[in-house]
């Protein structure tokens, strides 16, 4: 399960990314990746705003999509990241990520995933176009955390993806 602590750094992020979304009215979702060595795991929490994912989901689907009333909107939710969210090795190998689920609350959505991962990965392969399809100022931001030591990436539309040495 996902650790406290990444739950912390989520709902911290979360005030923070609040308070740039309303100064410059940009679109923003954050995501929190850490490793948790226990557990021999990789734990992902996104956060995104529900207004924001609606109009996404709208788009691919062509129905109107709203996150209270949607049947399956979690299998959705958890569709649309395998799309346009990925990790891989330093090396190029993919890291399927297991869906865990989600949280809604009345601006935004927590959405949880999972991996087992090797315990000398030396760096991750972080892609993230999450809403660029939708609204083309889109900023995400990726906190990575390993051993202690926090990584921040930015990703707006058309970025490739970018790589964190762990070591």
């Amino acid at each position: 399960m996902i650790s406290r602590r990444l739950a912390l750094a989520s709902t911290a992020a979360t005030f923070l990314q609040s308070q740039s979304v309303c100064a410059d009215g940009a679109h923003a979702a954050f995501t929190v990746i850490e490793h948790n060595a226990r557990a021999g795991t990789i734990e992902v929490i996104h956060r995104l705003m529900v207004l924001d994912l609606e109009i996404a989901l709208t788009a691919r689907i062509g129905e109107t999509v709203r996150m209270e009333d949607t049947p399956n909107i979690e299998e959705m939710i958890a569709n649309y990241l395998s799309e346009y969210f990925s990790l891989s090795t330093a090396n190029g190998i993919a890291i399927p990520l297991t869906w865990v689920g989600a949280e809604l609350d009345v601006s935004s959505v927590l959405a949880y995933q999972e991996a087992p991962i090797a315990s000398n990965l030396s760096g991750l392969i972080v892609d993230n176009q999450m809403l660029t399809e939708t609204h083309p100022s889109q900023i995400n931001t990726v906190n990575v955390t390993f051993g202690g030591r926090t990584q921040t990436r930015m990703f707006t539309l058309g970025d490739a993806p970018q790589t964190i040495v762990l070591s």
